[in-house]
């Protein structure tokens, strides 16, 4: 198994991971009449996605998957680039009416790697919770204090069913 590759969203000049959210994903391939497939372990979603969050909206800027009929559409009438056997669609500024909330994080500390799934809030020197509402911020709340204090009581969870722990690694609609 791997670790997988998250969304990243560009905030004020900054490169943040999606590492949790609620409300389901806020922009996919399948929003655009494609189907994504997998060709990368990093990537069971089959897909990346890069987001810029501004005042005034969260948008998609740029979308990375292979289509599974290798059957391309345009978005907003950009074409992709094809790259080793995957399409990357840039410059993109789809508005993105998403309502739910993101968990953005950066400053990766690399001694809480996690293997498999994607990495947890306590790996992240920095951490925030955005609440958007039909694409529009509604609250930032900054948790990188809270995640230190929880960063220096965390030990390793282990469980008996690791089956469980693969489940729990992968996913990102979990409540944050």
């Amino acid at each position: 198994m791997t670790a997988q590759v998250p969304d990243t969203v560009l905030y004020k000049g900054e490169v943040y991971s999606i590492i949790d959210l609620t409300g389901g994903i806020p922009a996919c391939p399948e929003q655009f009449g494609m189907k994504p497939k997998i060709v990368e372990t990093t990537s069971y979603r089959g897909f990346y996605a890069t987001y810029e969050l501004t005042q005034e909206a969260l948008y998609l800027r740029s979308l990375k998957f292979s289509e599974k009929n290798n059957h391309y559409l345009p978005i907003q009438g950009v074409m992709p680039t094809i790259r080793d056997c995957q399409a990357i669609y840039k410059g993109l500024s789809v508005v993105v009416r998403f309502t739910g909330k993101l968990r953005l994080a950066k400053d990766f500390i690399e001694e809480f790697y996690i293997d498999m799934g994607f990495q947890i809030p306590v790996a992240f020197k920095t951490v925030l919770d955005v609440t958007l509402r039909d694409g529009e911020v509604v609250e930032i709340k900054d948790r990188s204090e809270e995640m230190e204090k929880k960063r220096k009581a965390f030990k390793r969870r282990e469980s008996d069913n690791v089956f469980e722990l693969i489940e729990e690694g992968f996913d990102l609609d979990s409540d944050s």
